[in-house]
């Protein structure tokens, strides 16, 4: 039995700790991508309330030097105000997406997705369509991680679809479909950030 030699030991070892720290990169990368659509929903809620804070507090100040009959013109004033603040921060969550969608941590968020969308529908057999670029990512070692976390099976159709990002899923039947592309993620929070309008149309300044 030959013994190895001591540079053969110190690659060994070299190679032991690259595969330690990358499982580590990967683990944390996994983290960080599952919690990014939250986070950036979070931010632009955040920035949506901000906004809105100073854009009361100046249109108020204004509406105070108005006579009563000029109260509801002034209001009027402040909703458009408000809905362009709300399609300005709808874009910039558009580019954030568009940016994410390029950024090397996006195959562990697309598995992410992938999760949440099997998880609305019934069975264990699912296709899933992607966009064109993202195709080479669902392998097989992408569709071994989704079964180990779910218990159920994945597949790829072969054509592509025109999204932004994310994934399409269906039944295995191809009868029901869920749709977890970026832009449908984020025109389903657009009615919370309505919502707040709303809420702060009826205050009084």
């Amino acid at each position: 039995m030959t013994i190895p030699d001591r540079d053969a030991l110190l690659c060994r070892a070299i190679r032991q700790k690259g595969q330690t720290e990358a499982q580590k990169i990967l683990t944390q990368a996994e983290k960080q991508a599952q919690g990014i659509v939250q986070d950036a929903q979070q931010q632009v809620n955040s920035e949506f309330e901000q906004h809105l804070a100073k854009l009361k507090q100046d249109a108020f100040q204004q509406a105070k030097k108005l006579k009563d009959g000029a109260t509801l013109k002034a209001r009027q004033m402040l909703l458009h105000a408000k809905e362009d603040i709300m399609q300005q921060l709808l874009q910039e969550t558009r580019q954030q997406l568009d940016r994410i969608s390029k950024e090397k941590h996006y195959p562990e968020l697309l598995q992410s997705i992938v999760l949440q969308a099997i998880r609305e529908l019934p069975g264990n057999e699912f296709w899933i369509q992607v966009r064109q670029c993202d195709q080479p990512l669902i392998n097989e070692s992408f569709r071994q991680y989704i079964s180990e976390q779910s218990n159920k099976n994945v597949h790829l159709l072969p054509e592509p679809k025109s999204i932004t990002g994310g994934c399409l899923a269906y039944s295995y039947d191809k009868r029901l479909l869920v749709d977890f592309s970026f832009s449908a993620l984020l025109t389903r929070s657009q009615p919370h950030l309505r919502e707040l309008l709303a809420r702060e149309m009826v205050k009084q300044p």
